[in-house]
């Protein structure tokens, strides 16, 4: 061979060793900081709720809406959207300050444990408003509907429900 292609040579085989370290660093774990087995705490999350007024904007042709019902309902969505946009960015801030959460493992600070009580105390009152203002909604909304309708309309708010406690359900460890 000639120098030029055991030159080649060497740099495609180091390379491919280097590539091949990176990947079984990687697998392993190795290089990021606190080794592999330390996790993340999850941070604050607002729990998800059903806005009953949009969930019947959606499903308009099963519940046959009327061209009336339906002007009627718009206007109780840009209502509604007006009263709970304050609360909604609360909670947004309130996540989004707490996202990523702190390391199991490390012990948090006072100040850390105080903020976190602080944080989810203002999600729950904010989600308690969010609650009222989506339950004189949903009874503006509902009271728009015939028998039929409504019928269906607490059919589909009672499947949405449980589709959110169900995703609750999914997305812890043991499914408890």
């Amino acid at each position: 061979m000639n120098r030029l292609n055991r030159m080649r040579w060497r740099l495609a085989v180091g390379m491919l060793l280097s590539v091949a370290a990176t990947r079984a660093q990687a697998q392993r774990g190795m290089g990021r900081r606190g080794g592999g087995n330390m996790m993340r705490q999850t941070g604050l999350v607002a729990p998800k709720l059903v806005n009953p007024v949009n969930l019947l904007i959606e499903h308009r042709p099963q519940l046959a809406l009327s061209d009336s019902q339906f002007i009627h309902l718009i206007t109780i969505k840009r209502a509604l959207d007006s009263t709970n946009a304050p609360l909604l960015r609360r909670i947004d801030s309130v996540e989004r300050l707490f996202r990523g959460g702190g390391l199991i493992f490390s012990d948090p600070s006072r100040e850390r444990r105080d903020s976190l009580a602080e944080g989810r105390a203002v999600i729950e009152q904010t989600t308690a408003a969010l609650r009222e203002s989506y339950g004189f909604a949903k009874e503006a909304a509902f009271a728009l509907l015939d028998a039929q309708q409504y019928a269906k309309a607490e059919d589909l708010y009672a499947k949405a429900e449980q589709a959110i406690v169900d995703e609750e359900k999914a997305k812890k460890p043991d499914g408890a």
